[in-house]
């Protein structure tokens, strides 16, 4: 999880704004702080026991509750994709700035493995206990951290090489999970290998939440994606309209087609919602392609109005893009910490997801000061041990 303001401006071509290639990292960042928020959202209420379930896991059938927490659900499901994607659009920019500065391939690698282990570090001791106070707990930290583990050696390749890899570890993985989709589908017990890189288990010691060949190739394709951002089409919103076109319709075919690349398909006597419903763990191709679908659409949104996330009402989004892993971290103990106090109180009946954004909103308001902090404690510190965060 590396934020792409951790990497430093690459300088401009004669001709070319700065600004310019400045306002396409600050879209980035927006997009990474639009995806945290979501996920605090769904963190905030999971600690107080309000579901918000918008996909499936395994592809087994799911109850939706009314739309206010489907349509929420909807939403929060656009993290996890955006999250991986972005981390290697930032390791790319992380892999530029270091070789603006005379390091090698081995240093740049280096610092990579090295941040990982803070990144794993942190998941498996602060998250997984403020998570479930169980250790450790498999979750998105780790799961990227071993993604980064892998792409540390691939970025060694040349970049149509690593697309290649990104590309074909995906759809292979898609092949796996259909050879086991009857064992999913009922919900049959899953050794800790086959959960941690192929599908997820929440029975095995530690339990696993997401697959490492599932989302791994999403930031190895982010990977790519960060190494071409000096080229000028990538900073035009019609080109994201155009890629966020092309992945809904993606998804269409593979939800309208119901089997490879579609785990959870689409029965018939679902509701019509349900056809928005796919799985994430494992995570199926119409569900990447849905959620990154969307993400490019909202891309082209902060491509094309750079105020409201410079100055405007949304700079908010590029402050917590900007500190994201430190963001990441705190929303944990933060919303354990509220939902304890919560759960404490003789609150009045309410609905559920009433409570659930409440307390995401107080949790934000507590999140966004910190941030403050940290980013400027950060910029005053660059060389210390914060750079690794």
């Amino acid at each position: 999880m590396i934020t792409s303001a951790s990497a430093s401006p690459v300088a401009a071509p004669v001709g070319r704004p700065v600004a310019r290639a400045q306002e396409r990292i600050t879209a980035i960042d927006a997009l990474r702080g639009a995806a945290l928020a979501l996920m605090a959202l769904t963190h905030a209420a999971f600690f107080i026991g309000v579901g918000m379930q918008a996909e499936s896991y395994g592809g087994q059938p799911v109850y939706l509750q009314s739309a206010a927490y489907w349509l929420s659900g909807l939403m929060t499901t656009l993290a996890s994709p955006i999250f991986f994607c972005l981390a290697g659009v930032s390791l790319a920019l992380l892999e530029r700035s270091r070789r603006n500065r005379g390091a090698s391939d081995w240093e740049v690698s280096r610092f990579i493995l090295a941040r990982t282990g803070v990144i794993m570090a942190l998941d498996l001791t602060v998250c997984a206990w403020f998570w479930l106070g169980k250790m450790p707990y498999i979750h998105v930290l780790t799961a990227m951290g071993l993604g980064m583990i892998i792409l540390a050696g691939l970025r060694l390749l040349p970049t149509r090489a690593i697309l290649a890899v990104a590309i074909a570890t995906l759809l292979v993985h898609q092949s796996a999970i259909e050879v086991l989709r009857p064992q999913l589908e009922a919900g049959a017990p899953q050794s800790l290998a086959q959960a941690l890189f192929l599908t997820y288990s929440y029975e095995t010691h530690p339990p696993v939440g997401f697959p490492v060949l599932g989302w791994g190739p999403v930031m190895w394709l982010g990977f790519v994606l960060g190494r071409n951002l000096n080229q000028p089409t990538l900073r035009r919103p019609r080109t994201w309209i155009v890629i966020g076109g092309g992945l809904l319709l993606l998804w269409l075919a593979l939800r309208l087609i119901g089997g490879y690349g579609d785990l959870g398909a689409y029965r018939a006597g679902d509701s019509l919602p349900h056809f928005l419903v796919m799985s994430k763990a494992p995570p199926s191709l119409s569900y990447l392609a849905f959620k990154l679908g969307i993400a490019a659409l909202i891309l082209a949104g902060l491509l094309a109005f750079p105020v409201l996330i410079d100055t405007g009402p949304l700079r908010v989004l590029t402050l917590i893009g900007q500190t994201s892993l430190f963001f990441y971290v705190m929303h944990i103990v933060i919303y354990h910490i509220l939902a304890q106090l919560f759960l404490a109180l003789d609150a009045p009946a309410l609905p559920g997801i009433v409570y659930g954004y409440t307390l995401w909103a107080l949790g934000m308001v507590v999140l966004v000061l910190v941030c403050e902090r940290y980013r400027a404690l950060r910029k005053r510190y660059p060389e210390s041990m914060l750079r690794y965060l």
